[in-house]
Order: structure tokens, then sequence, then C-alpha cells
């Protein structure tokens, strides 16, 4: 309710406001060669004109159950990845209500109790999930016992972070701020 009352307010800077336009449109341009290149996804990918969504396209959980677009621009600039970033979030709010409109047909145990160790089998995955940077993969080894032997994090952030080395050099420093900001990413995800 109170995030979709006040969207008007951040649709309007993001689409209307001229000085947000002068600073975004044009600006850290990330073709979609260099973007599948950097391995990016979500908003910075589809930003620039890549369409793949984990949750459409290797549906986990109930997101196989669920109607939702995928947002892309083909601009590929700090400007097309704020809008794909503002329409995934009336995306995420759709999906929402999607799945509140659906938890009354949940049946059987909901808070059930569960074991304070799980020791995953023997063996090797690897996982993916949609994430609003972007995909995070976790890759699993386990050798049977308590703990896992070996787990790999690769966040959203790490590929998009490296795609900075395309889009930095040269550029404005009031550019790198634009940049910065529409690049989406977290220093701490990086390292994983």
């Amino acid at each position: 309710g109170d995030v979709r009352r006040k969207m008007p307010q951040l649709d309007t800077l993001i689409r209307r406001n001229d000085i947000f336009l002068a600073r975004t449109v044009g600006i850290g341009v990330l073709s979609a060669a260099d973007a599948a290149a950097y391995g990016a996804s979500g908003p910075v990918a589809r930003a620039s004109g890549l369409d793949f969504d984990v949750r459409r396209d290797d549906p986990y959980l109930a997101y196989g159950e669920l109607d939702f677009p995928v947002v892309t621009r083909t601009a590929g600039d700090c400007h097309a990845r704020f809008e794909c970033l503002l329409d995934q979030l009336y995306v995420s709010l759709d999906i929402a209500e999607q799945c509140l409109d659906r938890v009354d047909q949940i049946t059987g145990p909901v808070n059930v109790r569960l074991p304070k160790v799980v020791r995953a089998p023997e063996g090797h995955t690897y996982a993916w999930t949609e994430n609003p940077l972007g995909v995070n993969g976790y890759y699993l080894v386990s050798k049977g016992e308590r703990t896992p032997w070996r787990l790999k994090l690769r966040t959203a952030s790490y590929a998009n972070v490296q795609a900075l080395s395309t889009l930095l050099p040269g550029c404005l420093i009031p550019d790198m701020v634009s940049i910065l900001g529409s690049m989406l990413f977290v220093v701490g995800d990086v390292d994983k």
C-alpha cells in the first residue's frame, strides 16, 4: 500500500526530471555484448537488452505459477538501468500481490520444527536465484559430513563491478556518480 502510493513521486523523478535526465541519458552505455561478456545480470543486463530472468527462464519455488513481465530496455545507459530498476519495483509489487492472493490456498503444515543441523548429501550441486541486483549462483560441495566441504557464492555485484572497467575510463567526474549509482553493486558482495 505505502510503497505503491509513493511510487508516482519516484517515477516522476526518474522519467521526467530534466536534471536527472541530463545526468543519466546517454551516460555510461554498456552494450549488450559487453554486459554478456562480463556476466552482468538483473537490471544492469536487461537495460542493455539482455532478456533473461531466472525466475521466468529456470523457475524455482512458485515462480513458474506466477504471471509477470521481464522488464528490458535497449539503450544500456544509466537512465535505462534506473528505469529497469524502477519498473522492476512495480513488477515486484505485482508478484507480492499474486502471492498474497494465493496464500489461503496453501495446505499442510507451515510452522514446522526443523532439525538444528541439516547434512547435505555427498556430492555437488549448483543453484541460482534472481535477486534485486541480478543473479546469485551457489555451488555446494559436500562429503556428507556435518558441514559442507565447500560453498562458493557468485554474486551479481561481482559481475557488475567488473563491467565498470569498460564504463569508467575517460568519463567525466559527474558522470562517474551516475555510473556508479546505476551499476547496482554492494561492495561486501564482490568478494564472495
